[in-house]
């Protein structure tokens, strides 16, 4: 069945996206594929580098020096990558658990236990690296950094460090700091916040010494 046959081809070259068979009778079959257009390097337990899509699929395995060339996804690492197949997010230490407490007069109300694990941290990464790829910014960007999902940031090619705050309205925050790179002149470098936390009006620019 084509369906079937599809699916083998999506799992046997790692780098096809999506795969469409025709017939045409009375006797051609035709095969229809889209690549990825880009990869990320993101490190195992073991540390050596993988490429990985922006669906999390690994592509393949590169050296380290190699690694350098591509987006690298910090802050979470995959464990026993196989080519072909989903990453799978390295559970490092036990779950990590925050918890927010608030002063109510003199009595400190403590909010219920925010689970964070590595998995979400690589969703985190896949929903980053997708809005960059949407944006055509992918190869800009040198570094995604999840390892605080409150805190994500991005380190914007050697002159911007970005940060993103959580993961809530991610189409807009990449979409702006495109906007806003665009209009930064060459040689400026600094921070921009678009995390819309301490500064909610849009993008805040702060240029460094």
């Amino acid at each position: 069945g084509r369906p079937r046959a599809c699916g083998k081809i999506i799992t046997a070259l790692p780098y096809v996206k999506t795969a469409r068979i025709g017939i045409k009778l009375p006797d051609t079959v035709n095969i229809y594929i889209e690549e990825f257009d880009v990869s990320y390097a993101v490190q195992a337990a073991d540390e050596s580098w993988w490429l990985m899509t922006s669906t999390g699929k690994i592509a393949e395995q590169i050296d380290k020096a190699t690694s350098n060339s591509y987006t690298k996804v910090l802050g979470v690492q995959v464990v026993g990558p196989v080519v072909g197949q989903q990453a799978v997010a390295l559970e490092v230490f036990a779950p990590e658990a925050e918890e927010a407490t608030e002063a109510t007069d003199s009595t400190e109300v403590t909010s219920p236990v925010i689970t964070v694990t590595a998995n979400d941290r690589l969703q985190a990464a896949l929903l980053i690296l997708g809005k960059l790829e949407e944006n055509d910014i992918v190869g800009e960007v040198a570094t995604v950094n999840v390892a605080n999902l409150y805190n994500l940031e991005l380190q914007y090619g050697q002159r911007y460090q970005v940060k993103l705050g959580d993961t809530s309205n991610m189409d807009r925050k990449i979409s702006e700091m495109k906007a806003s790179v665009m209009q930064l002149n060459d040689y400026q470098t600094g921070i921009l916040d678009i995390s819309y936390t301490t500064w909610t009006e849009g993008p805040f620019y702060t240029p460094l010494a």
